[in-house]
């Protein structure tokens, strides 16, 4: 009596599913698993790493700020004041304004009186004892010249300074090279952030590097045999860069959280003095900060483990 073979047909799609369950317990539920039995060579690594990303996200929200800061201080610095004469004509003043007005550099020409200036000198911390300690109003009163570039405003300072209706003792606001230091003082601090990062980083990555080296080292008769069998580059070297995948989202997932929680801390403490000491962080900017701590660190991980991956796995 003959037998009859029948085949079985399977959907497309049950296969693809099963293939990609499969892949995936492979790949990620394996390595979770070798993950969390390798967590002794693992620590030095996630502690290092979240070290490293806590503090690109902090030195990352101060330079926001600090940048913040700058360009502020960039707007306040490009507006001049010329302070006038108390004795000044009329005549030399408004010939000096329609002056200022029609320079190509210039902007705005705002004016500003001497009660105005006092009313102003009074809401400053220090300024009210001084401006009681005089019977009369010691504040001239100003033009507020606002300049199209920061470059600008030498060049009308030289233009108003000897002019007759501005005060021969006190011409204007200028202060030479006052941006300039600040400036400076900003570079200095973004080099020196830039190369203690870069150093933590290179710390971070050769112990993420090393301790993927033990997990191959620990498990090199299974990838012997993976290799032997002709299994395809992906099976061999995919878990070991999903490992450092896991050691690098854990490390952004708490540095993250941590930086959130200190920015959130920092907003909720005081609105208006953190806004004057880090303007422009707010809410959305932390969250932004997290992510972009959470991604590096994801890419950090991976990155690290396909380096040690392919200097200690053959080709």
């Amino acid at each position: 009596m003959a037998g009859i073979v029948m085949s079985a047909h399977f959907p497309r799609r049950h296969v693809i599913a099963a293939v990609a369950k499969n892949v995936f317990r492979y790949l990620f539920q394996g390595a979770a698993r070798n993950w969390a039995r390798n967590f002794g060579s693992t620590a030095p690594a996630l502690s290092s790493m979240t070290l490293l990303l806590l503090l690109s996200g902090l030195i990352g929200l101060t330079g926001f700020a600090l940048y913040n800061l700058e360009v502020i201080e960039a707007g306040q610095a490009s507006t001049l004041h010329v302070y006038l004469r108390d004795d000044a004509d009329n005549t030399d003043v408004f010939t000096l304004q329609r002056e200022l007005v029609g320079d190509g550099r210039v902007l705005a020409v705002g004016y500003t009186s001497k009660e105005d200036a006092l009313k102003h000198a009074q809401s400053v911390p220090g300024l009210p004892a001084l401006a009681n300690a005089s019977e009369s109003n010691p504040f001239p009163a100003s033009f507020d010249v606002q300049v199209r570039s920061l470059d600008d405003v030498a060049g009308i300072d030289a233009l108003v300074r000897t002019n007759t209706a501005v005060d021969p003792m006190y011409p204007t606001s200028y202060d030479r090279g006052a941006y300039q230091r600040i400036q400076a003082v900003l570079l200095g601090i973004g080099v020196a952030g830039f190369a203690f990062l870069a150093l933590l980083a290179f710390v971070a990555v050769t112990v993420t590097v090393n301790s993927i080296r033990a997990a191959i080292h620990s498990r090199r008769d299974e990838v012997a045999i993976l290799q032997l069998v002709g299994a395809p580059r992906w099976m061999v070297r995919g878990p070991f860069i999903v490992e450092g995948a896991i050691t690098g989202s854990l490390a952004g997932a708490v540095a993250g959280a941590i930086t959130f929680g200190l920015a959130m801390a920092g907003i909720a403490e005081g609105a208006a003095s953190f806004s004057q000491f880090a303007p422009g962080v707010t809410v959305s900017v932390a969250v932004v900060a997290a992510a972009l701590v959470f991604a590096v660190g994801l890419g950090l991980g991976s990155g690290s483990s396909l380096l040690s991956v392919r200097k200690h796995l053959e080709s």
